[in-house]
């Protein structure tokens, strides 16, 4: 005997034999076809039809089982109920999402800790930038110097290499 819907096997699979055989019938097999269409799983209505008491026979055993999925068509799924509360999640987080504060303007930001500051106490700290160094001139050809030789000579590395070769002299200053 071949069971009247695909979902029979796995739900019934725990039952006593005279019990499976008493739900085999197209009217039970459309009832878990229509479960099963509605979000129920198999398994989750193995777990429940194995749950019920026993009863005396096996007749009594079928009729209170498919009471019990008669009611399981009135309730929502298990997924259904999922997918309502998941759906109820986003909602919530789009509210929040379109209620949620904007954060302030630079401008409106730069106002407000310039008013913070004012009510701090002790001395505004003022920041001073670092002095730009400049590179004294070479004294031979006006550009920008690497060596300092005194306070008042420096070369540039061109003007190095020269006077080491030769082809510059350097003229002595007489202090008068």
């Amino acid at each position: 005997m071949t069971p009247t819907s695909p979902h029979a096997a796995d739900v019934f699979s725990q039952l006593r034999v005279s019990v499976s055989r008493e739900l085999d019938t197209d009217g039970v097999g459309a009832l878990l076809d229509d479960l099963v269409a509605r979000g129920w799983r198999p398994w989750q209505l193995r777990h429940r039809v194995g749950t019920l008491p026993t009863q005396p026979t096996s007749v009594q055993d079928a009729e209170i089982i498919v009471a019990y999925l008669r009611q399981l068509l009135e309730e929502p799924s298990p997924q259904a109920k999922y997918d309502e509360e998941r759906a109820r999640r986003a909602r919530d987080r789009d509210d929040a999402a379109r209620h949620a504060p904007v954060p302030a303007g630079p401008e409106d930001r730069e106002r407000w800790i310039a008013v913070i500051r004012t009510g701090l106490k002790g001395r505004p700290r003022v920041v001073v930038p670092a002095p730009m160094r400049v590179r004294p001139d070479c004294a031979l050809c006006q550009g920008e110097s690497d060596f300092f030789v005194r306070r008042d000579v420096h070369l540039c590395a061109r003007c190095v290499d020269l006077l080491a070769a030769g082809a510059v002299t350097a003229e002595a200053e007489t202090g008068s």
